[in-house]
């Protein structure tokens, strides 16, 4: 089964690969989800996503 969309891009942030939004927007749509833009327009989405991202690669938070 399929992750929602949310879960994946959260898994993303989590994993360390990704360093911004934009780079895991890049690998959702290269994964084939659709609305990737509207899901990850949302302030708190996209400051969650940032600070896993930044905490997976072991940069403090702003």
């Amino acid at each position: 089964m399929e992750l929602h969309i949310l879960e994946r891009a959260f898994e993303l942030a989590k994993a360390g690969d990704c360093a911004s939004i934009d780079d895991i927007r890049r690998r959702l749509k290269a994964e084939k989800y659709s609305q990737v833009d509207a899901h990850l327009a949302g302030t708190t989405v996209r400051r969650q996503l940032l600070d896993l991202c930044k905490e997976a690669r072991g940069e403090r938070k702003a």
